[in-house]
């Protein structure tokens, strides 16, 4: 790890050596810190890059799990204070954990954080969010399925879904509940940060203008970044996805 401090929220990919800002990477609903990895690794010449672990996953599978945004944001943005020791921050999240990385961004010192890399995921509040969480396992998980979540050959694997459902059924509440409600409150407080919003060219989970809507979430410069590819860009494109996050983290 790049840091002396050590938490189970952080897992580091890092090259050796601290960097002058540490970059924290929200995976997707339901998944640990693997599916961020190599997207940190070739991030790792820039920032001292870690991915988030949150409940439920992981080496984590025995912790209980986080359904309240507010609750989980405010336990992640003391953690991340505490972990980043006094250093700028860029918050990179992925589809549900973009709305995470936002709420975080948040709460900490608009001078701390550099920068906020949403990708793949609608605006919190830009649309109405339909709430799946609670279906019976087989509708349920096919909505994941149909999300890009999970590989349509594991819904027989009724041992692996044992382990998977309850940190995917808990994030698809938290977030459902939590975008449900800023839809309803029809107002949402923008961040004082510059923001970059990416999406797949080919993603067909989220719609240009949904990204776009990200503009009415910052009071600092945006921008939109489209790659090649579909929904899953820090897994099939990281080294891509890097590059991008890189060259419009240049820009802002």
């Amino acid at each position: 790890m790049g840091t002396n401090t050590k938490s189970r929220w952080f897992v580091g990919a890092s090259r050796e050596g601290l960097k002058e800002c540490a970059l924290y990477a929200f995976p997707h609903a339901g998944a640990g810190v693997t599916t961020v990895r190599q997207l940190c690794v070739e991030l790792g010449d820039a920032y001292d890059a870690f991915g988030v672990r949150l409940p439920g996953r992981e080496s984590r599978l025995e912790d209980p799990v986080e359904t309240v945004m507010s609750e989980l944001a405010d336990k992640l943005a003391g953690e991340l204070t505490r972990h980043a020791q006094g250093r700028p921050v860029v918050l990179f999240g992925h589809c549900a954990g973009s709305a995470v990385a936002y709420e975080v961004a948040r709460r900490l010192n608009p001078g701390r954080v550099r920068a906020l890399v949403v990708s793949s995921h609608p605006a919190p509040g830009s649309l109405r969010r339909e709430q799946t969480w609670g279906l019976p396992r087989p509708e349920f998980l096919r909505q994941v399925v149909t999300d890009g979540y999970l590989p349509s050959q594991l819904l027989a694997n009724e041992e692996l879904l044992d382990i998977v459902e309850p940190a995917l059924r808990a994030d698809y509440r938290l977030v459902e509940e939590y975008e449900l409600a800023l839809y309803e409150a029809g107002h949402v407080d923008p961040v004082e940060v510059p923001t970059v919003a990416v999406f797949g060219r080919d993603d067909h989970t989220v719609e240009p203008g949904q990204i776009d809507a990200w503009s009415a979430l910052t009071t600092g410069p945006f921008r939109v970044v489209s790659l090649p590819g579909g929904h899953d860009l820090p897994s099939s494109r990281p080294a891509e996805l890097a590059a991008a996050v890189r060259e419009a983290l240049a820009a802002s």
